[in-house]
């Protein structure tokens, strides 16, 4: 099932779930580490960032049967964690996460690079607790998920020009509030 693209392992799911989960579970693997990763920024501590990570796959796992197509996969299961994830941080009303450890994310990290990875990770960190939610989940859709901008305005029911905007808004916010960020492109 690997070797599976994911709307053919949705349409595989939608027809199988809840009685087999094969296609479901291949879709969390590819998928669970990103959305684990975005969890992180969101949550308290790690235990916090697993529990939303979960409650995030419970969800796809019983909405995915009257997932309709209208949109990609992707998109559907974006939009879903972000909402998430910023319903999570609204009712805790706590600070984001503090920097959870490299191996959280990747494994183990190469010793010789551990403690350059974690004080990179803290500084990022820091950079994006000073953003509201919502900006702080365009940021990451963008530079952790790796979606592109289209993509990004249709999770987060924005206008693609409004989605740059923010962006751009919000790289720069961090630049005027702590130095320079590395610039990406828009």
């Amino acid at each position: 099932m690997e070797g599976l693209s994911d709307s053919e392992l949705v349409n595989q799911a939608r027809t199988e779930l809840p009685y087999r989960t094969g296609a479901y579970e291949t879709l969390m693997r590819r998928h669970g580490g990103r959305i684990r990763a975005v969890a992180l920024r969101f949550a308290r501590d790690p235990a916090d960032a697993e529990d939303l990570t979960q409650e995030v796959m419970l969800k796809v796992f019983f909405e995915l049967p009257r997932f309709r197509g209208q949109a990609a996969f992707t998109t559907w299961l974006w939009r879903l964690t972000a909402n998430l994830c910023i319903d999570h941080q609204r009712r805790a009303a706590v600070a984001p996460a503090v920097a959870a450890p490299d191996d959280a994310l990747q494994g183990v990290p190469d010793p010789r690079d551990a403690h350059a990875a974690t004080e990179a990770r803290l500084d990022a960190d820091r950079l994006l607790q000073a953003l509201p939610p919502d900006d702080r989940m365009l940021i990451l859709l963008r530079l952790l998920v790796g979606l592109d901008f289209s993509e990004i305005a249709q999770v987060m029911a924005l206008g693609l020009s409004a989605t740059k905007m923010r962006y751009s808004r919000a790289l720069e916010q961090l630049r005027a509030r702590f130095g320079q960020c590395p610039r990406t492109q828009a």
